[in-house]
């Protein structure tokens, strides 16, 4: 059988059950790291610990040690008589004097060996103990301090504390020198932290080492300069941890070594590993149980998942065969939405070209009216000169020529309008002032017949980049609404105000009048499609919304309303990507 089909052969929730426990057996592993890397570092902080309690006992013993000596030699000095024998350099009176000393300081100090004199020369006076040699060693590179642990060829290693005798003038006439064995810094340490400590000096031709007692580790010790490794003594487990001494020079120096019992943080960590495992075990019989006894469900739920599944596939199938009908009977029918839309939006513009084309007729009216007068006052008068037979050939002429231009300015009429409605293809970049000049020319008649003021302020000449003429037919829908709305409402001295300036980084035409304000709430809806606030003879509610679709459709800009004191106030607002032109051009007509 192949690996392949006897994997085909194990049942799923055989698999299940392996997965878990290789999902269960990863777990462990990490929290048996996780548990005993805790425990190893509180075990860790704990050693830290230990080592700097041994540093700081060592280091006040020996200051302790150091001040205690010293001043105990400078009291020998200051001794009677003791001072007066240094200077003549008598033995005898040394010895004689300071043996009762001696005698105290001995019994003092089981580990004090020498008690020792010398002479301004480093020469050996008297001594009292352990034979110190006849010359004081060091003495040529002595410098203060002079106490500190150092090699002797009689003492061996050993801790001197030294003494300085001066006589009245303050020159040095001798030396006190007490000498220690350093088992006894080891004993104080012992006494305050009860460890196992030794002290290691080992240089190129000695290896001594000091203990306390006598142990089975002291050898280890003396051939191994760097000890870290953990050793068993008496059913205890010991780790070696080294503080280095300082002796009087760096050939001196030495390594403090104590023994830390671990033997409880090595059990600490067992205990821990062992409750880790017990507890995953007991997790995973638990969890084992609860697999065994669940899976039966979760496969009849799978299976009846599976039977869901099945049925679902199968009602998908079926649509499936009728997709494709029902997307092109969607898109369809998105089609048709889109070209009654389009074609709803071609019957506003229409109508509201048809509306504006109305309006232009009536300016038209306005525009043709004075100077149809002053064509029949022409007439008439060359009739008058003609019946008086006045007429010469020289009035003829004149009065032909002012036919001419009357009738010349009612074509010039004519091509504005005729203009004004052609549609541009192309966006052109032009003055804001060109659109407004040209509304004015096509608004002045009608404004000037009904005793409506119209001022143009031009603080900024900008340019923009837009359809000219629909920028136009846009300036006069709001024009030609605030006309109506001013001539409905009866208000006298009506004005109407053009302004064009750059505000925040916008270029923004504004059309404001004085009729009193729009009473819609909200005012936005009155850029709805067939909604007017006039007579239903008078309006057709589609201005205001081809204006907006003229502006924010087809020219990118934003059209905005809104009411103050006097009235409406209508804005057009640019992005300011124009060229600007000129500043400050006022008009009132």
């Amino acid at each position: 059988m192949s690996l392949t089909d006897f994997a085909t052969s194990i049942s799923v929730k055989t698999k299940t059950i392996i997965l878990v426990f290789i999902l269960f057996v990863f777990s462990a592993a990490l929290f048996f790291f996780v548990r005993y890397k805790d425990v190893k570092d509180f075990t860790a902080l704990i050693q830290q610990s230990e080592i700097k309690r041994v540093e700081i006992v060592y280091s006040q013993t020996l200051k302790r040690v150091e001040k205690f000596y010293i001043t105990r030699g400078y009291a020998n000095i200051n001794s009677y008589g003791i001072r007066e024998a240094f200077e003549k350099n008598d033995k005898k009176a040394l010895h004689k004097l300071s043996y009762p000393r001696w005698q105290i300081i001995s019994k003092e100090n089981k580990y004090l060996t020498s008690f020792c004199f010398y002479d301004e020369k480093g020469d050996l006076l008297t001594y009292f103990g352990k034979y110190p040699g006849k010359k004081l060693s060091y003495f040529k590179k002595m410098k203060k301090p002079y106490s500190g642990f150092w090699y002797d060829a009689n003492e061996g290693f050993m801790y001197h504390a030294v003494s300085e005798a001066r006589d009245k003038k303050g020159d040095i006439v001798g030396y006190v020198v007490f000498i220690i064995n350093p088992k006894y810094f080891l004993e104080q340490i012992k006494n305050i932290m009860d460890v196992n400590v030794y002290m290691l000096f080992k240089n190129t031709n000695h290896t001594i080492l000091f203990s306390l007692g006598h142990d089975r580790y002291i050898n280890y010790l003396r051939y191994d300069s760097n000890p870290t490794k953990e050793i068993e003594i008496d059913d205890k487990i010991f780790l070696p941890y080294i503080v280095e001494g300082k002796g009087i020079d760096d050939r001196n120096n030495f390594k403090i070594i104590f023994l830390q019992d671990i033997t409880y943080s090595k059990a600490l960590i067992h205990k821990a590993i062992i409750q880790s495992v017990i507890a995953v075990m007991l997790f995973m019989l638990v969890v084992a149980i609860a697999i065994n006894y669940g899976f039966d469900i979760i496969l009849k739920e799978l299976d009846e998942s599976n039977q869901k599944l099945k049925n679902s596939q199968d009602e998908l199938k079926e649509l499936n065969k009728n997709l494709q009908k029902r997307v092109e009977k969607e898109i369809g029918l998105k089609l048709k939405k889109e070209r009654e839309a389009n074609e709803k939006e071609r019957i506003l513009a229409h109508q509201s070209k048809l509306a504006s084309m109305g309006e232009m007729i009536g300016n038209i009216a306005h525009q043709w009216r004075q100077p149809l007068t002053a064509l029949s006052s022409i007439l008439i008068n060359i009739e008058l000169f003609f019946e008086k037979g006045k007429l010469t050939k020289e009035k003829l002429f004149n009065k032909v020529n002012e036919a001419n231009e009357q009738i010349t300015f009612m074509s010039k009429t004519i091509d504005d309008f005729r203009n004004f409605f052609a549609s541009g293809k192309q966006k052109e970049r032009f003055s804001v002032s060109i659109p407004i000049k040209k509304v004015e020319n096509l608004m002045s008649a009608s404004l000037n017949n009904n005793d409506i003021k119209l001022h143009i302020d031009i603080k900024e000449n900008f340019e923009l980049f837009v359809y000219p003429n629909e920028i136009a037919q846009a300036l006069l829908n709001l024009i030609s609404n605030a006309k109506d709305v001013i001539l409905e409402r009866g208000i006298k001295d009506g004005c109407i105000i053009i302004t064009a300036y750059i505000q925040d980084g916008k270029h923004i035409l504004s059309v404001k009048d004085n009729a009193g304000g729009i009473k819609v709430t909200p005012v936005e809806k009155i850029f709805e499609p067939y909604f007017s606030t006039k007579h239903a003879t008078s309006g057709t509610g589609i201005g205001l919304y081809m204006t907006k679709t003229i502006i924010e459709k087809n020219n990118n800009g934003k059209i905005f309303v809104q009411n103050d004191d006097n009235g409406a106030v209508f804005m057009i607002a640019f992005k300011k990507h124009n060229i600007l032109v000129g500043k400050s051009e006022k008009q009132t007509i």
